[in-house]
């Protein structure tokens, strides 16, 4: 295909055309690019806009429907309206009935589907921030793989270490978001 061909298709199509390595290095530049932002409002204002974390969510969610991961999607939607039922009870119940769902409808977001309702459910017990869960969310559906936490951990293990040498009781924990994320995107390049 010429570039004269390419300049008649709609740009959806076009991405379409890109080898899937292309897609992912643009997806974990992007991804990489909102945590950094995110980061950097997290260490000045100690919050993160809104608007911020729910276009990355919006974008993640556009770009896992356009890798298949529909269940992933529909869940994080769903989990999204389940946050305002009363009470906890109700809430807990519905968000394991539908994550359940998930996993028997798409299989092979079964482990995707887990890691959206774990840090949902750290978020219900106030574990995790909503910027956090949000973050961690969409870079769940980006990359499409959960083993991207292992890096975030131990980077939040670290700064929890130095911070409690500190005598500091609060983190932000989107620094080891942004840096473990980084770390996960980055190995395979070395």
């Amino acid at each position: 295909m010429n570039l004269l061909d390419m300049q008649t298709y709609p740009a959806f199509i076009f991405v379409r055309h890109l080898y899937r390595e292309e897609r992912l290095l643009i997806a974990n530049f992007a991804v990489l690019a909102l945590f950094f932002t995110c980061m950097v409002y997290d260490l000045r204002n100690h919050q993160v806009p809104t608007p911020l974390t729910v276009g990355g969510m919006v974008g993640a969610g556009v770009y896992a429907l356009f890798n298949g991961l529909w269940a992933p999607v529909l869940l994080m939607i769903a989990l999204t309206h389940v946050s305002d039922f009363n009470p906890r009870e109700k809430r807990l119940a519905l968000a394991l009935t539908l994550s359940t769902f998930s996993a028997i409808f798409q299989p092979s977001a079964v482990l995707i589907c887990l890691l959206i309702l774990v840090v949902w459910v750290l978020w219900e017990f106030g574990v995790l921030g909503g910027a956090d869960v949000k973050l961690i969310i969409a870079g769940a559906l980006v990359l499409g793989n959960t083993i991207f936490l292992i890096p975030i951990s131990i980077v939040g293990g670290v700064q929890g270490v130095i911070a409690s040498l500190q005598k500091k009781r609060e983190i932000p924990f989107v620094v080891s978001i942004y840096c473990g994320t980084l770390l996960f995107v980055l190995y395979p390049y070395f």
